[in-house]
């Protein structure tokens, strides 16, 4: 196991842009937004300016907000385990688990943390 090193949360990261699209298909209007600016002001980013039709969130924002989602869980599992039971034996709880489906995740993390697992 590698020593610590510094690196930064995952929320002092930038904030995303999210990209709206307007669901009339003759309209087809879009536009990106801050994640703060949806977040404070959602209300004015419910209906297209252009035909009044609803707004969703394009597919390629979807997919970037479900993943900065899995990250800020999976940082907020390993500061738990950390504050528990230390880096030693999470870093150990984490390898032995390389089965499953989040192992990925938490081994970015960690990676940008400073950290390697044995056997990487």
């Amino acid at each position: 196991m590698a020593g610590r090193g510094a690196g930064k949360n995952l929320e002092e990261e930038d904030i995303m842009e999210i990209k709206l699209i307007c669901v009339n298909e003759n309209c087809k209007y879009a536009y990106t937004v801050s994640e703060n600016e949806l977040k404070e002001y959602g209300q004015y980013h419910k209906q297209c300016l252009i035909c009044g039709s609803k707004l969703v969130v394009a597919k390629e924002s979807l997919v970037e907000i479900v993943k900065k989602d899995l990250y800020t869980k999976a940082e907020e599992f390993i500061n738990k385990w950390v504050a528990e039971i230390g880096w030693d034996r999470t870093l150990d709880l984490i390898k032995n688990n390389d089965n499953q489906a989040c192992y990925r995740i938490y081994k970015d993390i960690l990676k940008k943390k400073g950290f390697t697992l044995k056997g990487e």
